[in-house]
């Protein structure tokens, strides 16, 4: 089984985000799908988890070049990873979605929106929602997926 630990939209509350992390160690993947991807250098990943990060909009303004998709394959699973912004993510998810299809994505991470979502469907669109919010999701990747949404403030 993979534990893969989502963030996106830390927007420099590094602390938020080694909150999380610590909350969340030990997990096999974080992903940062964007806006705020220089905060994972002010964190902590534990030895031996791999860090998957994209740039946002807001990345790109602070002059942060790097990644704006990136599709992998964990356990099996092929999952895009994006901000969402190149896909117009506020005013809906179908262009999501269609590049996700396209690319025969199992499972798409995007951030942008600040609003936690899941959609079920194939392929799964799962946003954590903001972590300078607390907000964070967790995917494990076995037999089957499961997605949940979390929140350090709540728990």
């Amino acid at each position: 089984m993979k534990k893969i630990l989502v963030v996106s939209d830390s927007h420099g509350n590094s602390i938020k985000l080694r909150d999380i992390i610590n909350r969340e160690k030990p997990f096999d993947y974080i992903v940062h799908c964007g806006d705020g991807v220089n905060d994972l250098i002010h964190s902590s990943v534990p030895p031996g988890s791999v860090t998957l990060a994209v740039t946002g909009n807001i990345d790109i303004g602070r002059g942060i070049t790097g990644e704006r998709l990136i599709v992998t394959t964990i356990a099996e699973k092929k999952i895009m990873i994006t901000h969402g912004d190149i896909f117009g993510a506020h005013a809906g998810l179908s262009s999501l979605e269609s590049e996700a299809r396209k690319r025969g994505a199992d499972i798409v991470l995007f951030g942008h929106t600040h609003v936690k979502y899941l959609g079920k469907g194939t392929p799964a669109l799962f946003n954590p929602g903001p972590a300078n919010n607390g907000l964070y999701g967790i995917i494990y990747l076995a037999d089957r997926v499961s997605f949940s949404h979390h929140d350090i403030g709540a728990e």
